[in-house]
């Protein structure tokens, strides 16, 4: 079934909703959530809010009990899923909208309100004036963002038909249900004006009531004062009607609406009142039809009786809407903990994307824009990411290749990457190249004296030679095999460049790692010197851990859109290390039916494939086989399938001679 959101959200394989995640708001999370999705609908949301409040509001999961409204931040139900994803929008920008255009001060004040006019206020009634203070300034602010982002019309509407415009409360408004001459009956009848089972001759005046309210033309109402006042007519008229009563319950007078009435609108009516011939678009929306209710001389009927059953419904349904209307909404709840790893990968930006193809099945690949303190100290990933408490061991770590050997790395990389620097810095350099003997230019005071001898060409030339700026992106295998010396020099390797590249000034370097975490391909860009600091390397890098498999070109098609650019007049290089074949495979892929197989000749064709695409866009290309002294025939024969002429073998004892590889393709021409 088509969602308003499919416009902007038509492959919901990027994003990978849980499936496992319950449609229902109101019910706790189950095991299984996807902090991933949730997280990209927490920045998804966050961002719909901003644009419509034109504010930055923050978004954010209930951590306990219920949730509403504070005056500073929206929250959002845990439980978002494909089914439920409009109205939950929907849900927070009327929460922004609120933020954005109400006054919290005003509505504390009806708190407080012992009388309005004649009327003294007993807590019911001063209840029943809160409710229609609230329902009045939904309108009100709801209708501005209709007007100002007609665009997001449809998550209202999503929203609206959730609450207040099913069948299960037309089935309530055309029943026996809410007839009475109470408070609570008005309360149901009134706030479900916009349902197209409504009923205006259930209760006396509220055909009065709908035309003083008069939402074809709410944008009347300018402020949350101006709601107030209108809510306090509407309440007026509903008092006088309860309290004048013969008998309360009997559904005496249920049919003095066209008596009453006709007529008798409050002091209040002229200003919402009218017929609303004159029907704004953006207001009129808000209606059933955009229609008026009619005046009716007959008798009032009473409606279907409904079973035990279907009345109790009703009255949950009804509950929910006055939760609704004091923005009390129940929504499910996360545990500090999944709060925490949500908001470390919302704030790193994380995503799901699509990868693969018909032959090796469709995956969705964790892409990791940034390295943060944050994330790592969520434990969003425990596999790769050592606590930085426990950076600092030598022997817990020891099969892995210990913190303190990383460090040890890290320290090697800078000193290796201060002499590359040096050599690395004519590429930041301009020349003067002087040209002779030409005919135009700056005269040469050197030939002047050959002018008597026929000879013209006298002038010098200066021009200016440079190299282009350089996009350097190394990706780096972080598989569970590289463990140990392997992983601890491609790191040396990757610090030097990144050293040697911010001393030479015209380089941007990015760096990724790539492994596998619960049955997903992950890559994570642990540095972009765009906008971290070298620091970064010393503070984050230590914390690093091989995991996992070789997901190879599955992470270079995840990246290759954002970070692999084409020839833009600069000069890119995309260098690759790796211990082996790339190899990923999963049981089967609850999100697409399909069973994932990378691996053998399918995943060498798909690297192939990245290579050539690379190449294309002008991308060249250096790959280097790391190994500890030994590399297998089958493993050289398999790599060099893959990037072809650019595949190196390298023994991780020699760095250095990469380091100068590397140095000599920065230096051509």
């Amino acid at each position: 079934m088509s969602k308003y959101s499919d416009f902007w959200f038509d492959n919901r394989r990027t994003t990978l909703i849980d499936d496992l995640l319950s449609d229902v708001d109101d019910k706790p999370v189950k095991k299984g959530k996807d902090h991933i999705a949730l997280a990209g609908h927490k920045r998804a949301i966050g961002n719909f809010v901003r644009i419509v409040s034109g504010q930055n509001i923050p978004v954010k999961f209930p951590s306990r009990g219920d949730s509403f409204t504070d005056g500073k931040s929206v929250t959002i139900g845990a439980n978002i899923n494909e089914k439920n994803f409009d109205h939950v929008v929907g849900l927070a920008l009327h929460e922004g909208s609120h933020i954005a255009y109400s006054d919290f001060n005003a509505f504390a004040d009806v708190r407080h309100l012992s009388k309005v006019r004649e009327f003294d206020l007993d807590s019911e009634k001063l209840e029943f004036l809160r409710g229609m203070v609230n329902y009045v300034e939904d309108r009100r602010v709801d209708n501005i963002v209709f007007k100002n982002s007609p665009g997001y019309k449809g998550y209202y509407h999503s929203l609206y038909n959730k609450y207040f415009n099913g069948k299960k409360v037309a089935k309530g408004l055309g029943s026996s249900m809410y007839r009475e001459l109470d408070l609570e009956s008005y309360m149901f009848r009134i706030v479900n004006f916009t349902n197209e089972g409504t009923d205006f001759t259930a209760l006396p005046r509220l055909a009065d009531i709908y035309r003083l309210i008069n939402m074809s033309n709410i944008s009347r109402l300018k402020s949350t004062d101006d709601s107030i006042e209108l809510a306090k007519s509407v309440s007026e008229i509903v008092w006088g009607v309860v309290d004048n009563a013969p008998s309360k319950g009997n559904g005496e007078g249920n049919n003095e609406n066209s008596e009453n009435g006709e007529n008798k609108e409050s002091e209040g009516s002229s200003d919402g009142g009218g017929n609303g011939t004159e029907v704004d678009t953006g207001d009129a929306e808000m209606t059933p039809d955009g229609g008026q209710p009619s005046d009716s001389d007959g008798e009032n009927s009473d409606g279907e009786q409904l079973s035990d059953k279907q009345q109790k419904q009703i009255e949950n349904m009804f509950e929910k809407q006055k939760e609704f209307l004091d923005g009390k909404t129940k929504k499910s709840t996360l545990t500090k903990k999944d709060g925490q790893i949500i908001d470390a990968l919302s704030n790193s930006n994380t995503e799901m994307v699509e990868v693969g193809d018909g032959r090796i099945g469709k995956v969705g690949t964790v892409v990791i824009p940034s390295l943060t303190k944050e994330l790592i100290e969520s434990g969003a990933f425990p596999g790769f990411f050592r606590g930085l408490e426990d950076s600092n061991y030598d022997g817990r770590w020891a099969s892995y290749g210990g913190g303190k050997e990383m460090l040890e790395a890290i320290n090697e990389g800078f000193r290796l990457g201060a002499i590359l620097g040096r050599k690395l810095k004519i590429r930041g350099e301009e020349k003067d190249l002087i040209f002779t003997r030409q005919n135009t230019g700056k005269i040469n005071k050197r030939l002047i004296s050959e002018l008597g001898f026929g000879n013209e060409n006298v002038f010098s030339q200066i021009q200016k030679e440079s190299f282009n700026k350089a996009n350097l992106h190394l990706s780096i295998d972080g598989s569970g095999s590289m463990s140990g010396g392997k992983f601890e020099t491609a790191i040396k390797s990757a610090v030097a460049m990144c050293k040697a590249a911010d001393m030479a000034g015209n380089i941007h370097v990015t760096v990724d790692i790539r492994y596998t975490s619960n049955e997903k391909p992950v890559v994570v860009i642990v540095y972009n010197s765009k906008k971290d600091k070298l620091t970064t390397i010393k503070t984050l890098w230590k914390t690093l851990r091989p995991s996992g498999v070789t997901p190879e070109s599955l992470c270079y098609e995840a990246i290759m859109k954002k970070w692999l650019g084409g020839t833009n007049g600069e000069d890119n290089y995309f260098i690759n290390y790796s211990d082996g074949a790339p190899w990923f495979s999963t049981g089967g892929r609850r999100y697409t039916g399909h069973e994932v197989y990378y691996a053998g000749d399918r995943a060498v064709d798909h690297t192939r494939k990245m290579v050539k695409m690379m190449k294309n866009n002008g991308i060249k290309i250096m790959s280097y086989f790391i190994h500890g002294g030994y590399a297998s025939e089958s493993d050289k024969t398999t790599f060099s399938k893959m990037y072809g002429k650019d595949a190196s073998f390298i023994d991780v004892t020699n760095m250095m001679n990469v380091a100068k590889t590397m140095n000599s393709k920065f230096l051509q021409k």
